[in-house]
């Protein structure tokens, strides 16, 4: 389908962002003189609270700018790859984005050398809303250069997100797949619907086609993944951190006996749950041989999955008021007002993400194709808006952006409660054991998926720590042995599996991936309280946005993500429902 095609209600309004290409100057010119201006601050930012207190505020104005500039042109390209005006605003987004962060090098530096005057001007409640970023910047010290070197590596950073930014860009043409005699399209969005069709051939065809272009540029995504991680490795070592993994959890003050608690849970302790799974799969399905392209076929039969999107919204609706009549307005806002981006379309980056500036919409692209999957999807990304909504409702800017760590909770709370809505309303055996087959395949993505991917996240980064030889070959043999104690022996791991390290955009966030099953759990925990009406504390907690520790914030609102209990509960909820599938199926 062509953009242009697709109707204008179910394509997102960016105007909460810029009405047109001039407001797009307009403010791309006021950034300009800003940071300008900021950089005759230095060496005098404290020169008194006053001074202080305004470099404070036009800086975090300076951000605003800058966020505003570069989500929207990002967004544009997204939809819109090919129009030569969204590529120029993001060239220049991106560039003035890299620039300010050079020019303002010796902010953090006089910041941290005025450490003790700061303190004193941060006793008067005018600096009240600088205590926490503060504290923050401070407890970074140790891991802080001279000015020189942090110039340094401003301007390498810039190198470092080329790998980034070239998997971000490199869009790839699937050969089309042919069902019941006709070529049908395939992409990121239409490769799962593939996979759920019952023709066997045409499972095998989409997954070959799909992963054969991602086998043909092996060596174009081994160059851009080993190249990101290089550089995550050369700021970790730069900065006086052991390895890239403790500079990523030194961000959200979690250790890595948390890190390491999760991937236990997932790949060893609790794996033999997951093989049973599988197991169950095969035999349902009467599949003499099960391969990895089969896992997505329904397992119950004859049971419509099909959603509009004003019936999504209707679902979401009753299932999420439990979480009272402002979340419910704010998720009917969210359509009425044009916050998403509904359908995939020719060029459109696929998969889902939730997205925005302090002061836009938090907008919400997705690929809606009305089958579960795309419910489901549809709950999770609304969980992120409104807990971006909220956080940024209740904050200023600087207090306002909450850390990955905790990113995945409320999205995944939206997900459990529409499956828990389901689950609860319907009487009928069949229809149920569908629901809680797709709630097997969501806890299973995050709970077991993630894990597994954050071992090879870990090892590849050890790799490059102890300057080991790495070659495409080395990548794809990891992960396919990866995939094979994953999928236990009742699932044959075809070859081309090998190059499926290579489609995952998390690889580039810096150890992200294991947060989804923190996420998962914690959410899990809340999911208890919000069903016997104790809904405060998880509502306070959306509203926390980046005010406080992220790990602090859960743990006020009645929810230890450090705690075994939280993961031990979590799994068993899995070998529960698995059990009670397993009964309804029999």
């Amino acid at each position: 389908m062509l953009r242009n095609e697709i109707e204008e209600k179910y394509k997102w309004d960016l105007s909460s962002l810029y009405k047109n290409q001039e407001a797009f100057d307009h403010d791309y010119q006021q950034a300009q003189s800003l940071l300008e201006e900021l950089c005759t601050y230095k060496d005098h930012i404290c020169d008194s609270k006053e001074s202080y207190i305004y470099f404070m505020n036009a800086e975090e104005t300076l951000g605003n700018f800058i966020e505003n500039l570069y989500v929207y042109a990002k967004m544009c390209t997204d939809v819109e790859p090919e129009n030569e005006q969204h590529q120029h605003n993001f060239a220049k987004a991106n560039a003035f984005m890299q620039k300010s962060g050079v020019d303002l090098t010796f902010v953090t530096l006089e910041l941290i050398a005025h450490k003790e005057v700061i303190e004193r001007y941060l006793e008067d409640d005018d600096c009240k809303d600088f205590r926490y970023p503060m504290e923050e910047l401070f407890r970074t010290i140790p891991h802080r250069l001279d000015e020189e070197r942090e110039q340094m590596l401003s301007q390498v950073r810039e190198l470092t997100s080329i790998a980034q930014d070239t998997f971000q860009s490199f869009r790839l043409e699937y050969e089309p797949v042919v069902v019941d005699g006709k070529e049908e399209f395939l992409n990121g969005a239409t490769y799962y619907v593939f996979l759920k069709n019952k023709d066997p051939q045409v499972r095998k065809d989409a997954f070959e086609h799909y992963f054969k272009e991602y086998q043909r540029y092996e060596n174009v995504f081994a160059n851009t993944l080993i190249g990101h991680t290089k550089g995550q490795v050369f700021f970790a070592k730069t900065r006086n951190y052991e390895n890239a993994l403790e500079a990523s959890l030194y961000q959200d003050r979690a250790s890595s006996e948390l890190f390491h608690k999760v991937l236990y849970m997932a790949n060893e302790k609790y794996r033999p749950f997951l093989h049973d799974y599988f197991a169950l799969r095969k035999s349902i399905l009467g599949l003499k041989e099960q391969h990895v392209y089969d896992i997505y076929l329904d397992l119950v039969d004859d049971i419509p999955q099909s959603y509009t999107i004003d019936e999504s919204f209707d679902i979401l609706s009753k299932a999420l008021s439990v979480l009272g009549e402002d979340y419910v307005k704010l998720i009917q806002r969210a359509k009425e007002e044009r916050w998403i981006d509904f359908l995939p379309s020719k060029g459109k980056c696929t998969g889902a993400y939730s997205w925005g500036s302090y002061s836009s919409n938090p907008y919400i692209l997705t690929n809606f194709t009305e089958n579960y999957e795309s419910l489901s999807t549809l709950a999770h990304e609304l969980g992120h808006s409104m807990h971006s909504y909220f956080s940024h409702k209740h904050n200023r800017p600087m207090l306002a952006n909450y850390k990955i760590f905790v990113a995945e909770v409320a999205s995944t709370v939206n997900e459990i409660l529409l499956n828990q809505y389901l689950l609860n309303t319907t009487t009928d055996k069949k229809v149920k054991a569908n629901i809680l087959a797709n709630l097997l395949d969501q806890l299973i993505g995050t709970l077991y998926r993630q894990p597994m991917f954050a071992q090879f996240e870990e090892q590849l980064h050890t790799w490059v720590q102890e300057r080991k030889p790495i070659s495409s070959t080395t990548l794809t043999d990891y992960y396919l042995s990866l995939n094979k104690e994953y999928f236990g022996p009742s699932v044959i791991v075809d070859e081309l599996q090998k190059y499926g390290c290579y489609y995952i955009p998390h690889f580039y966030y810096n150890f992200y991936v294991y947060k989804y099953s923190v996420g998962m759990a914690v959410a899990l925990s809340f999911v208890k309280k919000i069903k016997v009406g104790q809904t405060k504390d998880y509502l306070t907690f959306l509203q926390k946005g980046g005010s406080e520790p992220c790990i602090d914030q859960l743990v006020n609102a009645g929810v230890d993500p450090c705690s075994d209990a939280v993961y031990e509960d979590a799994f068993t909820y899995f070998q529960q429902i698995l059990e009670e599938f397993k009964q309804l199926m029999q």
